[in-house]
């Protein structure tokens, strides 16, 4: 199983532009999306992968990603320090452009990857579970490979992202079935037992 490996660094730039068919699309990546963008396309160029291929992907805690969200909470906020529904439609959700709500969401890496390379199969994103991901693949309504990603925002800013091809033989005895550990975690040893080959 080849697994395709990425980490960068805090503040460096993801040049996510030189991976994408149409340029302007980069504007709409927040870090996770464009590091993903760029291993999904390395493993893609090298392997055979059909647009109807299963493709699931696990994002991790995001432990730090400035995206201005506080200032849609700090908005919403009566003179009391209390949410206030009413300031939040009026005052909160006009905090932040819609691009960077857009940004936020957590499907993004998966949806950004699947528009790039027209995949139009099975796929969900599982939240912080290596096990969750595994367990979708299990599910697979097909029994050929399977795309599956991941990816992770560290709280100094580092971010990770990894990307396979497997097929349900491949991971059915999976030590992480029974693990709580994240997708990185996971793919992070699937890489390095790799290298040892």
């Amino acid at each position: 199983m080849k697994v395709v490996f990425e980490s960068h660094d805090t503040g460096a730039p993801i040049p996510v532009q030189e991976y994408l068919k149409n340029k302007k699309l980069a504007k709409y990546f927040n870090r996770e999306a464009a590091a993903a963008v760029i291993c999904a396309t390395k493993l893609i160029r090298e392997s055979s992968v059909g647009a109807e291929t299963p493709f699931y992907y696990e994002t991790g805690r995001m432990e730090f990603e400035d995206l201005g969200l506080d200032r849609i909470t700090d908005a919403s906020l009566d003179e009391q320090g209390n949410f206030s529904q009413r300031l939040f439609i009026e005052k909160g959700t006009k905090a932040v452009m819609p691009l960077t709500q857009f940004k936020a969401l957590y499907n993004m890496p998966l949806s950004l990857v699947s528009i790039e390379h027209g995949l139009i199969g099975d796929n969900a994103v599982i939240y912080a579970s290596a096990r969750g991901l595994l367990i979708q693949a299990l599910h697979a309504p097909v029994e050929k490979k399977i795309l599956l990603g991941c990816g992770k925002v560290h709280r100094d800013g580092r971010v990770e992202s990894a990307f396979t091809l497997a097929n349900k033989e491949e991971i059915v005895n999976s030590p992480f079935l029974g693990s709580d550990g994240e997708g990185i975690e996971m793919f992070r040893s699937w890489y390095i037992g790799e290298a040892r080959k």
